[in-house]
């Protein structure tokens, strides 16, 4: 694996991260979306794609058995992350949770785990 599969993630990240912060000044006064939250999944999601990146480049190609053991595992602790981050958001909002703001997050969550399940398919 080559650090030319970065690209995608770190495009991704930059993307959203300037969605966030040029939304978060247009809809200053919105409470729907609380876009501190989701920048700080967002980061951790990146974080733990490349934690993962680096993970999977010490895996052999030649044991394909250990390579959906580790794309399983890091799918695993990237979900119980955010479910713990879904979870300390809920517990510590006053009110109401913000169901978009939550889907949001999870949708990153699902292109992040999409972008990272396609280096698998190009490790040789």
């Amino acid at each position: 694996m080559n650090s030319k599969q970065l690209i995608p993630i770190l495009f991704l990240f930059v993307l959203a991260n300037a969605i966030l912060i040029f939304s978060n000044a247009y809809f200053i006064d919105s409470t729907a979306l609380k876009f501190k939250f989701i920048l700080v999944v967002n980061l951790m999601l990146f974080s733990m794609s490349i934690f993962n990146f680096f993970r999977l480049k010490m895996i052999f190609a030649s044991n394909p058995n250990a390579m959906v053991r580790s794309v399983m595992l890091g799918t695993l602790l990237k979900m119980v992350v955010f479910a713990g981050a879904a979870l300390a958001y809920a517990t510590q909002k006053k009110g109401a949770v913000g169901y978009p703001t939550l889907l949001t997050c999870m949708g990153l969550y699902l292109v992040y785990t999409w972008l990272e399940i396609g280096w698998t398919k190009i490790k040789q």
